[in-house]
């Protein structure tokens, strides 16, 4: 129903002020509650369709590239003008994609005249950056610019200047470790079923930590070497009982596996994602301190991130490409 992600895009706001005045004068609903309520599509069991379109907008239906405005709840408006850093939060079809298309509409109306006021939307899939650029209007990509995730770290790549001497490796997808990879590589070591049944270990709870904790946590990105320490890992008030569920006696086993990771890639030449990101921030720092001009060429004012649930470390890159109070992001709690 509503909650289902395939209605995501069909999210829509409550009825405008005229329609609800007229239900409140026939008492069809109550007053308090009229800029809560939501009318139901009853093909679609989505909400109804709504907009706000007046006088003013006369002119601007007759271009092609004319969108109108859906119409905000008083929570919805409340998310769209809080200023700074937002973090949305919602289930797959409660709205947070619109809110963040009326976000973006919103911040370019404060900026109108600002000619290096520049927007970027981010989220994994291509469907639904083509639905927010498409919502916002094609015309305006002077001002914002949609990508997917894969597409931003590509165009990072491409004009931010090698560290050199540093041993950076080139990111070819044929050497990239994900998942499946790690999978195979774990199946493949001598002794692991020994291993296994004494530790209990499997290979998603060794990648879930290498992920979550000992790559891609602020506390590794933090520590010099850009790894969590074996010390910070097994010790509980680092990274907090609630947090981070390991049971405390298979840290060490797993941080023994995760060693043993980090030298297959040494020897083998591969990378992980983790590694890509760390380095990706390592080399916009450097753009910001030796190449101002550089830097100010791929950074952008505001930053607006969808399904932000599925990163981590990758939230560090999007603060330092808009600053810390310049992002909107949006995810599912889930």
């Amino acid at each position: 129903l509503i909650d289902e992600a395939k209605t995501r895009a069909a999210r829509q706001q409550v009825v405008p002020e005229s329609v609800i005045a007229s239900l409140q004068h026939d008492r069809l609903i109550p007053s308090s509650q009229a800029r809560r309520e939501v009318l139901l599509d009853v093909v679609g069991n989505v909400p109804l369709k709504v907009y706000d379109v007046n006088h003013m907008n006369l002119e601007d239906i007759a271009t092609n590239s004319w969108v109108p405005r859906l119409h905000l709840s008083n929570e919805e408006l409340r998310v769209v003008e809080e200023p700074g850093t937002v973090l949305l939060l919602g289930r797959s079809g409660t709205g947070k994609t619109v809110c963040i298309c009326n976000r973006m509409e919103y911040d370019r109306q404060q900026h109108q005249g600002d000619s290096t006021f520049r927007q970027l939307f981010v989220a994994r899939s291509k469907r639904l950056t083509k639905y927010v650029s498409g919502v916002l209007g094609d015309d305006r990509c002077s001002v914002g610019c949609f990508l997917t995730y894969a597409e931003l770290l590509n165009e990072l790549e491409s004009a931010l200047p090698q560290l050199s001497g540093r041993g950076e490796r080139p990111f070819k997808p044929s050497t990239r470790v994900d998942f499946v990879r790690f999978k195979d590589y774990y199946a493949s070591r001598q002794e692991l079923s020994k291993d296994a049944a004494r530790t209990n270990l499997g290979p998603l709870i060794v990648w879930t930590a290498i992920r979550s904790f000992l790559k891609n946590s602020i506390e590794a990105f933090q520590s010099p070497s850009g790894i969590l320490s074996r010390e910070s890992f097994s010790n509980i008030g680092v990274l907090g009982k609630n947090r981070c569920r390991v049971p405390y006696d298979l840290r060490d086993a797993i941080y023994d596996e995760f060693e043993r990771y980090q030298a297959f890639l040494q020897s083998q030449n591969l990378w992980d994602d983790c590694d890509r990101i760390m380095v990706l921030i390592q080399r916009l720092e450097f753009a910001r301190q030796n190449d101002l001009a550089l830097f100010e060429s791929v950074r952008r004012s505001k930053i607006y991130v969808d399904e932000t649930q599925d990163y981590t470390l990758e939230l560090l890159l999007f603060f330092e490409l808009s600053g810390p109070s310049s992002l909107f992001l949006a995810g599912d709690p889930a």
